[in-house]
């Protein structure tokens, strides 16, 4: 047994100074321990080994109680690395990054900041739960939860499953928004990506309908809008109550209540407060400080503006995705008021604050502010 605790904190990967003093004191401990019993074994001083022995352990496990590293090392040897009890799962540009950020300003809360796509990509999944574990951050003596965001999860057939496997009670937090806008910012993103590679662009009316007007639902930026279509396969192998539904456009708006929201959801206590953020009125964004590295905005692709949509266009696809909200609202017991709402901040480049503006039929560049 103690020869498993020594390998377990002698191949950790992380460096002995880099320890903290409870750390030290178990590797140190253990260290000791087993060069007295390789000593003892040396001198062969028959059953006195197995006496001194385990002296030596109860003066150990004393160490480690008047250190108080019970929790700490069961957190260090065993779980280094703890796998997430809960994913945002998506969906894409419904704000997954801003929530995850903001997230991490609790100190309950450890995050993994890398969007892994373990669940949805099969090369990632293959290389197996080592692999995924060594992605997550260390564990500390508070505990806490760890939380993974991968917007794609939201969308993959293969990741309800996989997720399930993994942990049937894995909690998952879904944030939302409404659907013509979230598809604007998803065309948004595929524009600005094409563009960095020299090639040639639609205008969104050409890459959303086909030529007789009707709209091409199997289009990504159209598609990943569909919730209800998407959620479906989640709730096959998770009930509504491990789901958490964010509000993505209220998120923008009144951080705090959304934030507060997910605190609820995971059991842990409030502490995100309003002192915590800071509005940013040249994105239109509300921008953090974190207790570390002080203040802190989203990279410079957040925020950008949206590509110019006619308002036809808006008009048609909210028309479209009407039925396919309602059916959205009986899945999760619960309505957003996305009827004729388009947040008119992410058509204008320069506002002053972020509004909700409930009048498609007002082209978004003589919109009232």
């Amino acid at each position: 047994m103690v020869i498993v605790l020594y390998s377990a904190l002698k191949l950790d990967d992380t460096s002995f100074q880099d320890r903290s003093m409870k750390e030290q004191c178990a590797y140190c401990t253990l260290s000791g321990m087993m060069h007295s019993y390789t000593q003892l074994l040396y001198l062969n001083n028959g059953g006195i080994v197995c006496y001194l022995f385990i002296g030596i352990t109860l003066m150990c496990l004393f160490c480690c109680v008047r250190f108080e590293l019970d929790d700490e090392i069961n957190l260090f040897l065993y779980e280094p690395r703890p796998l997430p009890t809960c994913l945002i799962i998506g969906a894409r540009k419904c704000g997954t990054r801003a929530l995850l950020q903001f997230l991490s300003l609790h100190p309950k809360l450890r995050i993994v900041t890398q969007e892994l796509h373990f669940f949805d990509n099969d090369t990632a999944y293959e290389l197996g739960l080592s692999w995924y574990r060594s992605q997550m951050p260390l564990a500390n003596h508070s505990g806490g939860v760890t939380i993974e965001k991968t917007p794609g999860y939201f969308t993959s057939l293969l990741a309800p499953s996989r997720v399930y496997r993994l942990n049937p009670k894995m909690r998952l937090v879904l944030i939302v928004r409404n659907p013509v806008v979230r598809a604007i910012s998803d065309f948004t993103q595929v524009v600005h990506t094409k563009r960095s590679k020299g090639k040639l662009v639609q205008t969104f009316e050409q890459a959303v309908f086909d030529r007789d007007g009707s709209v091409r639902v199997a289009y990504k930026p159209v598609r990943n809008s569909l919730y209800a279509l998407h959620l479906r396969h989640w709730l096959a192998y998770f009930p509504i109550d491990q789901i958490h539904i964010a509000d993505g456009d209220r998120l923008i708006e009144e951080p705090i209540v959304e934030l507060r929201a997910v605190e609820r959801f995971l059991n842990l206590p409030p502490h995100i407060g309003a002192e915590q953020l800071y509005f940013n009125r040249t994105k239109g964004f509300y921008c953090y400080v974190h207790p570390v590295d002080g203040p802190s905005c989203l990279g410079n692709t957040k925020g950008r503006a949206h590509v110019r949509v006619s308002v036809e266009a808006r008009q048609k696809l909210q028309e479209f995705f009407q039925p396919h909200n309602k059916q959205f609202y009986a899945l999760i017991n619960r309505t957003f008021n996305w009827v004729g709402c388009v947040d008119v901040a992410h058509f204008k480049r320069d506002f002053s604050r972020s509004r909700p503006l409930c009048d498609l039929l007002q082209p978004p560049h003589k919109a009232s502010r």
